[in-house]
């Protein structure tokens, strides 16, 4: 059975369908790519995934229990974020914090871990990271590289069986995004579940191993990365990758 199905999630806002029912599953050890165009209901789909957006109407079976996604509970929804992370495109870091603060907070405040050992484990993740030097700078001292790697380990902290990323590297400037994307491969060697929003074509080639290629609101296709950049079976994945390919 897949660690993570959705079935039938459709998402509007007002009249605009943003999401026409969009059905996946991921497994175990999966490194999930979603790519497609602008305002093809990317990032949506990952927000109405984690609970940041409330989807209109859908299912979610997650770790064997199903869930109804339009009359979810708040009770379920703190079941089900114990069991996953999300790293956002702009870190959302706590300004006050240190890097160290960070990512200990959650470990701390919502898990009731004693301090010494919230600190044990956060120096643990950032050293993981390459940032333990740094444990005690605040975002505003650090690069958006740095920023966003402290953000990956604050979503490590609570041992999450899957990590959502929502464009990690788009807000970084192109000399910052392979420090990012080496802790990601590092991750997926590890066998991290992810699933990953980004426009980085060569992650998505080379270290996912599964495409989910979205356009105007629905899955258009869904492949492994190798099928989907060699043999992609619609002519718009062909358009896009064809434009990419020749962007690069």
């Amino acid at each position: 059975m897949s660690m993570l199905q959705i079935r039938n999630l459709n998402k509007s806002y007002g009249n605009v369908k943003v999401l026409k029912d969009i059905s996946l599953s991921v497994e175990k050890g999966d490194v999930a790519a979603i790519l497609g165009p602008s305002g093809s209901g990317k990032t949506t789909l990952l927000r109405c995934m984690n609970f940041l957006e409330k989807a209109d109407s859908g299912s979610m079976v997650f770790d064997g229990t199903e869930y109804d996604l339009g009359h979810i509970k708040k009770n379920q929804i703190a079941q089900i974020r114990k069991k996953t992370a999300f790293v956002f495109q702009n870190y959302n870091l706590f300004a006050n914090k240190t890097a160290l603060g960070n990512v200990t907070l959650g470990l701390t405040s919502a898990r009731k871990m004693p301090k010494e050992e919230a600190r044990e484990k956060g120096l643990v993740l950032l050293d993981k990271v390459g940032l333990k030097d740094l444990a005690g700078s605040f975002p505003v001292q650090l690069s958006g590289g740095q920023q966003q790697r402290v953000a990956i380990a604050r979503a490590l902290a609570t041992d999450p069986e899957i990590i959502y990323f929502d464009e990690p590297t788009s807000a970084l400037d192109p000399e910052l995004i392979g420090e990012v994307l080496e802790v990601m491969k590092a991750l997926a060697k590890e066998g991290m579940t992810m699933l990953v929003v980004t426009h980085e074509m060569n992650f998505a080639e080379h270290v996912s191993n599964k495409i989910i290629f979205m356009s105007d609101g629905i899955i258009l296709e869904e492949n492994s990365s190798r099928e989907f950049f060699e043999h992609p079976r619609e002519e718009r994945t062909r358009e896009f990758i064809r434009r990419i390919r020749r962007d690069s």
